[in-house]
């Protein structure tokens, strides 16, 4: 494994590849009008015809510093009350692809604009506000990738001709956050992304943007000498809702009806700072999740969060793994509260948000090194604070202490400092310090059973009243660019460290990863486009020094000028797992997928590894398969549907598939339906979820659903049907 190591290092010299400065960035001026802006799709009135006109877009990504192949140009304007947005997308009608479907869900291929704005001029948070060309919305936060759990409050309409679509947007300043100054300077981008006749997909901006960069502001344009209206405190916003439902337990003949009223409250203080509350909210999902099989897992399942309540101030609360971090915020702990609030605000660069919550389920993840368990804690309150500032270049400086107190059973307190910073040459900092306490109580909430941990460290596992502390180091540096990636992160967590209301499913580990990645593109080639190669190399350690884990593990993708991808993934590696050490285990995957039309994709792939059976008592080892696709088919602009198979196999022990089929209809971008059918033959169980949809804005909407869970007799999947639950619900929430 050194020789591996010193081979990574030295490739990660060769790779090494110069920064280079970006350009000046573009500036645009907006221009004040007293009359509002009639939203029919179409830039013909007066206000328009004198407006700048940003254009001259630039590709990124494949198409990086190509000058844009489609012409767009795009305008702002403004009064006391919006932003306007106005877009010329100039293509043949023939060629232009969109989909009806709801907000938030477009098809990859479907041509779309939008803008992008940082208020604050510091990364601290980037809006995404766009529609497609069938006047379909889509917004989220944009940077570190997109992310579309914030939903905003934002007019569009769209208009279609021979040769263009035009789109005008009303963003209400009400759905921003921005400074309190009178004359202010916000930074910017307008997008376009469309897709050709050679199913490549092109992204093209009015700032150009280079891949690598990890600072996504210091690649914005300006808007200058803007005074956006100063909001007054006091326009409240009040979302109630209702929620009924009807269950049927066929196996014991048992029903049970349910009908809740709840009511969220959003408070503004000012532009800058918010207060949230939510009195007996219903936190069910309207999306269920998908189905994750844990016949061979010993660690808790991650599940993303998908309630609207944590998507205003996310990004202040975000921690990510991958990065370094140690999470230590999972609002998902947060689990059925009676009353919740949150507060967030900004003072100059400073960032801070408070939340509280009554919560009267209350899941702990309980981690220790080889293996979590989730216990049911009962009632609870949880407390966390938070306070980020933002430094140069995108970076960040911040605290966090979380506190969780059970009803009658301890309380657990988490604290930490994070540090990134970006000092230039495509260098990323991460450093993240963290320490828990948990007093336990002595009711025994959680005993380990006879073949699970009963000690570890000077600790016993089973809540006997000890006070448990540990602690937890997160570090990053990373270097990439375009063409080259290479980076280390590592993390320490001690056997005591857990966390109040974060997701950490391993303790007592020291884990290290080095990486290093090369993208090559050909211009010239008439078929491959681009090819990626990366290496990385994982090692771990438990406390006591034991190698619990070396990985060495290589990549390499091809990307062809049709979309179609091909890849190889390899890996070896060595572990000891409940005493027991396998050596020389080895992984490899191949697959495949891309467009084949405009109606048509696909994708496939198969993976051979030696697996460790880890629910023995005594671990062993044999070989697995496992085979899977999908295909995503659009029947029509308003109808498309999906359908995945994945096959599991370990020799002798268990074997199993699970399907996924989803079938979507849009009556129009506001009225939809969706059918959902899951099944896990693990568990020889079908899920049948078919859920209709109203929802004229981000908040207001209507839902009418039926979950519908049936088993399978005598495991032959398509027969011998027996229901055993069935669930009829409707949601409605208004936004007033």
């Amino acid at each position: 494994m050194k020789k591996q190591l010193i081979i990574c290092l030295l490739l990660t010299s060769l790779f090494s590849q110069t920064f280079r400065d970006l350009t000046e960035r573009p500036i645009y001026n907006p221009q004040k009008i007293s009359n509002p802006i009639t939203l029919d799709g179409s830039l013909s009135e007066n206000e328009w015809q004198t407006a700048q006109v940003a254009t001259n877009f630039v590709g990124t990504g494949l198409f990086q510093g190509i000058d844009s192949p489609l012409n767009t140009e795009a305008k702002v304007l403004y009064d006391d009350k919006y932003l306007y947005v106005g877009f010329k997308a100039f293509i043949d009608k023939s060629e232009l692809r969109y989909s009806l479907t709801k907000r938030d869900n477009l098809d990859g291929t479907d041509d779309r604009v939008w803008i992008n704005i940082d208020a604050f001029d510091d990364e601290s948070l980037t809006y995404g506000l766009g529609v497609s060309a069938a006047n379909v919305q889509i917004d989220g936060r944009d940077g570190f990738g997109f992310d579309q759990s914030l939903d905003l409050i934002y007019e569009t309409n769209v208009k279609i001709y021979d040769d263009r679509y035009e789109v005008e947007m009303a963003i209400p300043f009400s759905s921003l956050r921005y400074s309190v100054a009178e004359i202010q300077t916000w930074r910017i981008n307008f997008g376009r992304g469309f897709t050709g006749n050679d199913e490549l997909t092109r992204y093209v901006y009015w700032a150009s943007k280079i891949d690598g960069i990890e600072c996504q502001t210091c690649q914005l344009g300006y808007l200058k000498d803007f005074s956006p209206a100063k909001q007054e405190r006091g326009d409240i916003e009040y979302i109630p809702s209702i929620v009924a439902t009807h269950s049927d337990n066929f196996l014991n003949n048992t029903s049970s009806s349910t009908d809740e009223a709840s009511i969220f409250v959003k408070y503004p203080i000012s532009s800058v700072d918010l207060l949230e509350i939510a009195l007996n909210p219903d936190f069910s999902q309207i999306e269920s999740d998908d189905i994750q099989t844990n016949v061979n897992t010993v660690n808790a399942l991650y599940f993303p969060e998908r309630r609207p309540f944590f998507s205003q101030g996310a990004e202040l609360f975000k921690f990510q793994s991958q990065r370094g971090y140690i999470n230590l915020f999972y609002s998902r702990t947060i689990n059925d509260p009676s009353i919740v609030g949150k507060y967030t605000g900004k003072i100059g660069k400073t960032s801070y948000g408070v939340i509280s919550a009554r919560d009267e389920s209350s899941p702990l993840l309980l981690p220790f090194e080889e293996s979590s368990t989730i216990v049911d804690m009962g009632k609870s309150t949880s407390n966390i604070i938070r306070i980020k500032r933002m430094i140069a270049n995108g970076g960040s400086i911040g605290g966090i202490i979380t506190n969780r107190k059970f009803d009658g059973a301890g309380d657990m307190t988490t604290g930490g400092i994070d540090f990134h910073y970006h000092p230039g040459l495509n260098i990323h900092l991460t450093l993240h310090a963290t320490a828990s306490i948990h007093n336990e109580s002595e009711n025994f909430e959680y005993m380990p059973g006879d073949e699970e941990i009963q000690t570890f460290d000077k600790y016993t596992s089973g809540f006997d009243g000890e006070k448990i502390k540990g602690n937890a180091l997160g570090f990053s540096l990373n270097r990439f660019n375009r063409t080259d990636s290479g980076g280390l992160t590592f993390r320490l967590r001690s056997p005591g460290f857990r966390t109040s209301n974060g997701f950490e499913s391993n303790n007592a580990s020291k884990w290290l990863k080095i990486s290093k990645g090369k993208s090559i593109y050909y211009d010239n080639a008439s078929k491959l486009i681009k090819s990626e190669h990366s290496m990385q190399i994982i090692h771990k350690e438990n406390y006591e020094g034991l190698i619990k884990k070396q990985e060495l593990s290589i990549e390499n993708k091809l990307t062809f000028n049709n979309s179609f991808q091909f890849g190889v993934e390899a890996e070896i590696q060595n572990e000891n797992f409940r005493g027991v050490q396998f050596n020389n285990h080895t992984d490899t995957t191949i697959y495949f997928g891309g467009q084949i039309n405009p109606k048509l994709s696909l994708e496939a792939g198969i993976n051979f590894n030696d697996e460790i059976i880890r629910y023995l008592s005594e671990p062993t080892v044999t070989w697995e398969r496992s085979i899977g696709g999908g295909i995503s088919y659009k029947i029509s602009d308003n109808s498309n549907i999906r359908l995945g198979l994945e096959y599991e196999e370990a020799k002798e022990f268990y074997d199993g598939y699970t399907m996924k089929f989803i079938a979507n209809h849009a009556f129009t971008s506001k009225l939809t339906l969706r059918s959902k059918i899951q099944y896990n033959g693990f568990a020889d169980s079908w899920f049948i979820e078919p859920l209709i949809t109203y929802q004229p804005t981000a908040f207001s909407a209507f839902y009418f659903g039926i979950n519908d869970k049936l088993i399978v007799d005598d495991g032959s999947t398509f027969s011998n049907f027996t229901e055993i639950e069935r669930q009829l619900f409707i949601k409605f929430q208004y936004l007033f």
